[in-house]
């Protein structure tokens, strides 16, 4: 029987590995209580989303904020050589569609819809990761979720204008309903 010192050991020698391979592979970032591989913690403080004021902010979060809110959204990391080449943070939320939406996607029902969310999404400015292949990678990992519990929409709040126009133009976002909502959300099952 493993101890939880073993235990722990054991998935802190996992991380070394994925971090350490030439290929790019997703880990879970651990919650602010655990320790982490100092190489880790390391390839994250060196994380480099660009100079867009939507990337530094994502940064930011990533290096100052993302274990601290383990409870209410996960952040994966893609890690190779070394590196942080990109990240995500889901979580769960809700989004009111138009009713025009809600009849064509889901049939006119009368609520707000459950959604899983992008709270945070970057990568790294020199890594030459298209942030579409980590879109794919978040949709999938809600897509899993959303066999234990109903989510049928992917949703953003794009961070500026200039990023709500990308997640628009580029990957086909849709604006929910409200006045003073800029959540954008897409179909979870379109996500491919």
């Amino acid at each position: 029987m493993t101890s939880g010192a073993e235990a722990e050991a054991d998935v802190d020698e996992q991380r070394l590995r994925l971090l350490r391979g030439a290929e790019p592979s997703w880990l879970t970032l651990p919650r602010a209580d655990e320790e982490i591989p100092s190489e880790l913690a390391v390839a994250i403080t060196a994380f480099d989303a660009g100079e867009r004021s939507a990337a530094r902010a994502a940064a930011e979060w990533l290096k100052q904020d993302a274990r601290r809110h383990y409870d209410t959204a996960r952040t994966r990391l893609l890690v190779a050589d070394g590196r942080v080449l990109g990240f995500y943070a889901l979580a769960s939320a809700q989004v009111r569609l138009t009713g025009d939406d809600r009849e064509q996607s889901f049939g006119g029902v009368d609520h707000s819809i459950p959604a899983a969310l992008i709270a945070w999404i970057a990568k790294a400015h020199e890594a030459g990761v298209d942030g579409g292949e980590i879109l794919l990678h978040a949709a999938a990992t809600a897509r899993r979720a959303a066999d234990q519990q109903a989510t049928a929409v992917l949703v953003v709040d794009p961070y500026d204008d200039d990023t709500s126009e990308m997640w628009q133009q580029r990957f086909g976002f849709r604006s929910s309903a409200g006045r003073n909502s800029k959540r954008l959300w897409l179909p979870l099952a379109l996500v491919s």
